[in-house]
């Protein structure tokens, strides 16, 4: 008995690793890369890059990068007073709420990643209960937002194996 109990443990804990490693490495420009779970889907929409990956069970992950000197003409210098300024974080709330009104946000908080400024939130659907997660890291004048979306009643550690996985590339 304990024999086939240790041979389905080993099963489980080999499929739950191989399930992780299974994850594909994008590069977002020439300095960071994150982790999918699947190859995503690159589009461009007014300067924005977005990266996504939507799977079958429903959850989504998403990764946007916006210069703000190319879109708001904001350089590193005119954001290095603001980046750990409530009021701006407040602001970078409000803007990504105006876009998602059928979604009821949580505070932002400010935090610190490596040397960086992080701004992370989250927010639940208003029909379905979906809940998005949402941090975002300012490097210079750029902007790297990473949201997860997970479906209601689902629980899963993906969302941090995909937030755990943003790296600087050497």
């Amino acid at each position: 008995m304990k024999k086939t109990y240790y041979l389905l443990l080993f099963v489980l804990m080999s499929a739950s690793v191989k399930a992780q490693t299974g994850w594909i490495t994008q590069n977002l420009d020439e300095k960071l890369s994150i982790k999918f779970p699947a190859q995503p889907q690159k589009t461009t929409k007014n300067g924005v890059d977005i990266y996504t990956v939507r799977e079958p069970d429903s959850m989504a992950y998403s990764a946007t990068i916006i210069d703000y000197k190319v879109v708001l003409h904001l350089d590193s210098a005119a954001l290095a007073p603001m980046k750990g300024n409530q009021q701006f974080a407040n602001q970078l709330r409000a803007g990504i709420a105006s876009k998602k009104t059928n979604y009821t946000f949580g505070d932002i908080t400010i935090g610190k990643w490596n040397t960086y400024a992080t701004y992370s939130m989250s927010a639940s659907e208003n029909i379905n209960k979906d809940t998005l997660l949402i941090q975002m890291i300012l490097i210079g004048s750029k902007m790297y937002s990473l949201s997860c979306r997970i479906p209601a009643n689902m629980t899963t550690k993906n969302n941090e194996v995909f937030f755990g996985s943003f790296g600087i590339l050497k």
